[in-house]
C-alpha cells in the first residue's frame, strides 16, 4: 500500500528488524534479469518488485546480509511509499513478495513492461557495441492480439514442497510457495487442478504440457520413482500421463509424445522436450524468420540448434524440390523426432551433434543459416564460423538479449552487419524477450 514519501535513504545503516535489514530506495532503470536499480552509500542496489521512479522499502535478501564488501545487494521490495503510475494491482498476486518467481513484472502494466523491456534491448546494444544497425529502432512488439498478457503459457513446471503440496520456487530461493490461480498458465493447464490433486509420496516435481492438438499432458517426476508402482492419480484419468524416473520416461496413458500443428504442418514434440511455450510463439517466430531469411528456390540453408524441425520445415518449402536444409540439433531425443518430421521433405534432413563441430567440419558453406541456440548464445568462436561460410545472410534467434548483443558485435567485427532486428513480449509479465536479427555481408 502506498504511503506518503519519506524521501531517498540516509548514510545510516539499513534498518534491523526481524524480517532483514531494510532500505528505503528511490528506484532507477531497468536492468536485465527483471531488478530495477537503486543505490544506498554508493552501492548498487537490484530491487525485484519496484517499478523506474518509485521510492520503496525493501528487504535485503538473505545472501546479501553478511556481504559489507560487496560490490552489489539484492533486495525485494516490502512497501510502496511513492509509486509509478505504471504500477498496476498485480495480476498474480503469488508472485509478489515472497511469493514464486517466474512473473517479476506482474505489477506493471503490460505497455509499460514493452517499454522496460526495450531499454535493456537498447542499453544491452549499446553496451555491446553493435554499430550498424539504430539501436533507438529496436522495440519489443507484443504478440498478435495479446491484450492482457495472460493464459499464454502452454509448459508448466509445480515442485512439491516438504510439505507435500504443488507450488513453485521464490525469486532466488529454494522455498516452494503457493501459486495460486496461476493466470499465466493455459486454460487447459490450470483446469486440471494439479496443486490440488494427492501423488504418490515419491513425486518431486510435476510438468504439464497443453499442446495445440490433443489433450493435455502430465508428467510426474521423481528420481526414486517407479513407473510399475505408480497409479494414476484421481483427477488425470482423461490426460496423457507418464512417469520421468532415473531409468527415463514411462506412458501410463498414451505415449510420452505431444503434437504440435504450425501453420498446417503437425511436429511430433516429446512430452518433456523443448517447444516455445507462448501459445503464439511458433507461428509468430516461423512467419518472422521466413520473412528475414529469404530464401529462394535450389539454395541450401542450414538450420542449426533445429529442435525438433519447427523452422527447417518451412524453409523447405521456400527452397523446393532443388534446393537443401540441414537440421542440427543437439540433443539426440530432439534431433530424432526432427528427422522423423521432416521424413515426408526429401530436400530436408536432420541430424544430431554438436553444432560448433558440425559447423567446423563442413567443407563447404551454406547460402542462408538460421540459428536458435539456447541461452548462452553462438559465442564469438561460432559466430565467427557462421560468418566465414555463410554466403548470403544469417537469422539469430535469440531468448537471450545479453549473449544476442555479443554476438551480433562479434559479427559486426568479422564484417557483416545488422539488416534489421525485431523484438517480442513472447513472456507478458516477466523481463524475457525473443528476438530475431538479420546479417548479412557489409560487402
Amino acid at each position: 500500500m502506498a504511503r506518503e514519501n519519506r524521501g531517498r535513504a540516509t548514510n545510516a545503516e539499513p534498518e534491523r528488524t526481524a524480517l532483514g535489514r531494510l532500505l528505503t530506495l528511490t528506484v532507477g532503470a531497468p536492468a536485465a534479469g527483471g531488478t530495477f536499480v537503486a543505490r544506498h552509500e554508493g552501492r548498487v542496489v537490484f530491487v525485484r518488485g519496484a517499478v523506474p521512479g518509485e521510492t520503496v522499502v525493501a528487504r535485503l535478501l538473505e545472501d546479501s546480509r553478511n556481504s559489507a564488501k560487496a560490490r552489489f545487494w539484492r533486495a525485494e521490495t516490502l512497501e510502496i511509499l511513492d509509486p509509478s503510475p505504471d504500477r498496476v494491482p498485480s495480476v498474480w498476486p503469488q508472485a509478489g513478495t515472497d511469493g514464486v518467481g517466474g512473473a517479476e513484472w506482474a505489477h506493471i502494466g503490460l505497455h509499460a513492461q514493452r517499454r522496460l523491456a526495450t531499454e535493456v534491448l537498447q542499453d544491452l546494444l549499446t553496451r555491446a557495441g553493435v554499430s550498424t544497425f539504430e539501436v533507438q529502432e529496436a522495440q519489443v512488439e507484443p504478440a498478435p492480439h495479446d491484450t492482457d498478457g495472460l493464459g499464454w503459457r502452454t509448459r508448466v513446471r509445480l515442485t512439491r514442497g516438504s510439505d507435500g503440496l504443488l507450488g513453485m520456487r521464490g525469486w532466488r530461493s529454494h522455498e516452494v510457495r503457493p501459486v495460486g490461480e496461476n493466470p499465466l498458465a493455459a486454460d487447459e493447464i490450470r483446469g486440471l487442478g494439479l496443486p490440488e490433486l494427492e501423488y504418490a509420496p515419491g513425486v518431486e516435481a510435476v510438468d504439464a504440457v497443453a499442446p495445440s492438438t490433443g489433450r493435455p499432458a502430465v508428467v510426474l517426476v521423481g528420481e526414486r520413482l517407479d513407473a510399475r508402482e505408480v497409479t494414476v492419480p484421481a483427477g488425470l484419468e482423461d490426460v496423457d500421463l507418464a512417469v520421468l524416473g532415473s531409468g527415463g520416461l514411462t506412458p501410463l496413458q498414451g505415449d510420452g509424445m505431444v503434437t504440435e500443428e504450425v501453420q498446417g504442418r503437425r511436429f511430433r514434440v516429446g512430452a518433456t522436450g523443448f517447444w516455445q511455450v507462448h501459445r503464439q510463439a511458433p507461428e509468430v517466430l516461423t512467419t518472422v524468420v521466413l520473412r528475414l531469411l529469404e530464401a529462394h528456390e535450389g539454395e541450401t540453408v542450414w538450420d542449426l540448434f533445429g529442435g525438433v524441425g519447427l523452422f527447417a520445415s518451412a524453409i523447405a518449402d521456400e527452397v523446393g524440390a532443388a534446393g537443401r536444409v540441414l537440421s542440427v540439433e543437439g540433443d539426440k531425443r530432439a534431433g530424432a523426432l526432427a528427422a522423423e518430421n521432416l521424413a515426408e521433405t526429401p530436400q530436408a534432413s536432420a541430424e544430431t551433434g554438436d553444432v560448433t563441430d558440425w559447423v567446423r567440419a563442413q567443407g563447404a558453406g551454406a547460402d542462408r543459416v538460421v540459428v536458435d541456440p539456447p541461452r548462452a548464445g553462438l559465442g564469438p568462436e561460432l559466430m565467427g564460423l557462421l560468418c566465414e561460410r555463410t554466403r548470403e545472410r544469417i537469422v539469430y534467434v535469440s531468448c537471450e538479449p545479453s549473449t544476442l548483443a555479443r554476438d551480433l558485435h562479434v559479427a559486426e567485427e568479422s564484417g557483416w552487419r545488422i539488416e534489421d532486428l525485431r523484438a517480442f513480449d513472447l513472456f507478458p509479465h516477466t523481463h524475457h524477450i525473443e528476438s530475431v536479427a538479420v546479417l548479412t555481408p557489409a560487402s
